[in-house]
């Protein structure tokens, strides 16, 4: 596969799978702040990850749900990561007046029904995976949705997301022509604890 493929790894809680992701060039971090998931990054690791990635904050993303903008503005003062993702029912009241209080890129979760035909505006990207059940999390559900029929019918930068693992991503990125994958639970041993095994393995099918 084409080695322009911007990668994502998301619900990083650990410094030493971070240290190791950064080390393999992977594009971006992701940081959830929503606390009844697995993969919870808790203000003692986010303080951690400020002091030894710092210097690295273009590469993180901090993923809320239906966040307050203090909530948002509490997190940056402890890391400063330049993109906010929004993974919930935000509304484009929110995202409007997070893009104008915060001066960040917006990436928003949406389903791919949804993506044809959004109106939305302020944001960067659209994370497109599938529409979770009631009794679903967000996100990092390891859900998949039906590749084939995707369409970018207004030709929005875009993120492939939902249930991407070592066996299906070549495919997934064949049937939609994604450039930019988010992977979370597919790297993962149990959930919210990340396999360095599971991740290499994962780079090396996109890259080869």
């Amino acid at each position: 596969m084409a080695n322009n493929i911007k990668i994502k790894i998301c619900g990083q809680n650990n410094p030493a799978i971070i240290n190791h992701c950064l080390d393999l060039n992977i594009s971006y971090q992701g940081l959830i702040f929503y606390e009844k998931s697995p993969r919870f990054i808790d203000t003692e690791t986010l303080a951690l990850v400020n002091q030894y990635f710092k210097t690295h904050k273009d590469k993180f993303v901090g993923v809320f749900v239906n966040p307050s903008i203090d909530e948002i503005k509490n997190k940056l003062e402890i890391f400063d990561f330049d993109i906010i993702q929004l993974h919930g029912n935000e509304d484009q009241n929110l995202i409007s007046e997070i893009k104008s209080k915060f001066k960040k890129k917006i990436y928003k979760s949406i389903s791919p029904e949804d993506f044809k035909t959004t109106g939305l505006i302020d944001v960067d990207r659209f994370l497109i995976e599938a529409k979770p059940s009631s009794n679903q999390m967000p996100g990092g559900n390891n859900t998949t949705w039906d590749w084939s029929d995707f369409k970018n019918i207004k030709k929005l930068p875009y993120i492939l997301s939902g249930g991407l693992n070592v066996t299906n991503i070549k495919k997934a990125i064949s049937l939609t022509g994604a450039d930019f994958v988010d992977i979370n639970s597919g790297v993962e041993e149990q959930p919210g604890e990340k396999s360095l095994t599971l991740i290499d393995g994962i780079i090396s099918s996109i890259y080869n």
